[in-house]
């Protein structure tokens, strides 16, 4: 019981040491970027997501040319954050038909998937319950270049199974190229993050406190 009250105590001041040099306000390991930082608030999203709805632009016969919603498994890297939003698709399946013709898309991420929204008490449709929408275009990637790996193993590793999907189906690594990123996560409306600052963006503080806090609740929970 003592080690754990130790272990609790060092959390604390590490936690706040972390913070203090990162200027990151972060009370607990549930809470968020603070608020005004649009540009972290949308890479902390996308990094904590494991899936995301994706439109794109119909082209089955029954709904050519209507918004058209799917959901698919994203990774932008599994210990760390690239922010490029990694996808593995197929030409077999609706989504990837679509962007074959027409590879605009708008994606979009939200901590309602995450427990911090019940913790908190906000419904999923709550401005609090923060989500980020980014606009721009699908990207096939191809299997020679660094990048494919890159993507391959981001989502490899956040994904497992993806290893044992059939071969015959045609699955292939893909990124979404972001042009316009919106930010929801208080009252008032959602905020426009540039790409610039959305890239530029550093996560790397917030990733390693999570994983310390983590690391932490299971030593307090054996001890």
């Amino acid at each position: 019981m003592k080690s754990a009250f130790v272990l609790v105590a060092l959390a604390i001041y590490w936690q706040k040491a972390i913070s203090i040099e990162a200027g990151l306000v972060r009370n607990t390991i549930s809470e968020l970027p603070p608020l005004d930082q649009y540009a972290l608030m949308a890479r902390y999203i996308i990094h904590k997501s494991d899936w995301l709805s994706i439109a794109t632009i119909s082209t089955r016969n029954n709904t050519k040319g209507f918004p058209f919603v799917s959901l698919k498994s994203v990774s932008d890297g599994n210990t760390s954050s690239t922010g490029v939003p990694y996808l593995y698709l197929t030409d077999m399946d609706v989504t990837g038909q679509d962007v074959l013709e027409n590879d605009k898309v708008t994606i979009m991420a939200s901590l309602a998937q995450s427990d911090y929204c019940t913790t908190k008490g906000y419904d999923p449709q709550d401005p609090r319950c923060a989500k980020v929408m980014i606009s721009g275009t699908v990207e096939k990637l191809a299997n020679t270049t660094e990048e494919f790996f890159v993507g391959q193993k981001a989502l490899f590793d956040r994904h497992p199974e993806m290893k044992k999907w059939p071969d015959n189906h045609g699955f292939y690594v893909a990124k979404v190229n972001p042009s316009d990123i919106l930010v929801l996560d208080h009252f008032g409306g959602a905020e426009s993050v540039t790409v610039e600052d959305y890239f530029n963006a550093n996560l790397t503080n917030i990733i390693d406190l999570d994983a310390y806090f983590r690391a932490v609740a299971v030593v307090i929970v054996m001890a």
